[in-house]
């Protein structure tokens, strides 16, 4: 995965998630009690509770191995995160604080990209890439832009529902645009990918195509803050890999795979995949797998259209023999006749800051 400074942005150092630094565990009730919502940006205070140095938030002290890294008075600033851990107070860079251990170097620099602080507290929106690679969408918009390369590009790019198999998908990875500036730094040369594309198809598009370029923009926004959302769960040993499978026959599928924090004391982390998309015949579906260290799967499906519950019910034979040709083994199988829960967009919009100073 990529750092920030790999991504071809500004050359002076950003802000960015503290490296090597965990992020701080909250339960929802404390969550709730203090009002925090998720991409807040709240700050911290470092405190000597007793002989003990406690993060303390809004008078509530907070166990958090790392604050020994810290000093009395140091305050933090946290990006407020959820995931299906749970909540989490990511730390990230401030001018207010430098870290105690020297093999955690602070840039005086730090604070000057507007850019990245723009990626890095990005709001939740509804993904621009997953709807410009609807076919609908990207046939008249490829056409549109007249480019010369972009239905060569988009042919490389884009394969058929029909064909998928592990390799298209591990393919589609490697091709979603979060690897572009590593492969290119370690390889010399880097292979097609989304948000090349994307950036080709902007460099076509003509100055009054306003909406256009606010399109594309935002796709490649989309992609470049995925990037760094895929290198703070580096830093806190976990991964987080979150792309759009783009398909020329059926609208594309948003995947993300996540796994929690790996130590040598539990190697045996659990994997969880994330799909969503939209077809005609079945309407709007979500999935949520969850992989076992022994091979075993639990998977929910959500379907909002009537009737599409039945058909998975119906297909849930053969597609348990599926993955048992794979090593795999479905041992639980949830299917809800209803549209996946969500937090409500209202809450994690701009703006959404919680004042916890001490």
């Amino acid at each position: 995965m990529l750092g920030p400074e790999q991504i071809n942005l500004s050359p002076r150092p950003p802000p960015v998630p503290m490296e090597g630094i965990a992020a701080a565990r909250v339960s929802e009730q404390v969550a709730k009690a203090i009002g925090l919502r998720d991409n807040q940006i709240v700050r911290g205070i470092i405190e000597d509770r007793g002989g003990l140095l406690k993060l303390v938030l809004n008078n509530r002290e907070l166990d958090w191995d790392d604050s020994r890294r810290f000093k009395p008075g140091d305050r933090i600033d946290f990006r407020v995160e959820s995931s299906i851990y749970g909540r989490s107070l990511r730390p990230i860079l401030g001018a207010e604080v430098k870290v105690a251990s020297a093999s955690i170097p602070v840039p005086a620099a730090l604070g000057a990209s507007p850019r990245l602080l723009s990626l890095l507290y990005r709001p939740v929106m509804p993904s621009m890439v997953n709807q410009l690679f609807r076919p609908q969408t990207m046939a008249p918009f490829v056409d549109q832009l007249a480019a010369a390369n972009a239905r060569q590009s988009a042919d490389q790019l884009i394969t058929s529902m029909q064909r998928i198999t592990p390799d298209v998908v591990r393919s589609g990875l490697l091709s979603s645009g979060l690897f572009g500036e590593y492969m290119l730094m370690q390889q010399g040369a880097s292979r097609p990918d989304l948000k090349q594309f994307l950036r080709n198809l902007l460099k076509s598009t003509a100055p009054n195509q306003a909406r256009a370029i606010a399109e594309l923009t935002g796709a490649i926004d989309e992609i470049e803050s995925r990037q760094i959302e895929g290198l703070q769960a580096q830093q806190n040993r976990e991964l987080s890999y979150h792309f759009v499978l783009p398909f020329f026959d059926a609208n594309p599928v948003s995947v993300h795979i996540e796994r929690e924090a790996m130590y040598a004391d539990n190697a045996d982390v659990d994997w969880v995949i994330n799909l969503h998309t939209e077809t005609d015949s079945l309407g709007e579906l979500w999935l949520k797998t969850t992989l076992k260290a022994n091979s075993q799967l639990e998977m929910i499906l959500w379907a909002d259209q009537p009737g599409s519950v039945d058909i998975a019910r119906t297909a849930s034979a053969d597609l348990k023999g599926r993955l048992r040709d794979f090593g795999l083994e479905l041992t639980k199988l949830t299917l809800l006749d209803a549209r996946r829960p969500s937090i409500d967009s209202a809450l994690s919009g701009p703006g959404q800051v919680v004042d916890v100073r001490t």
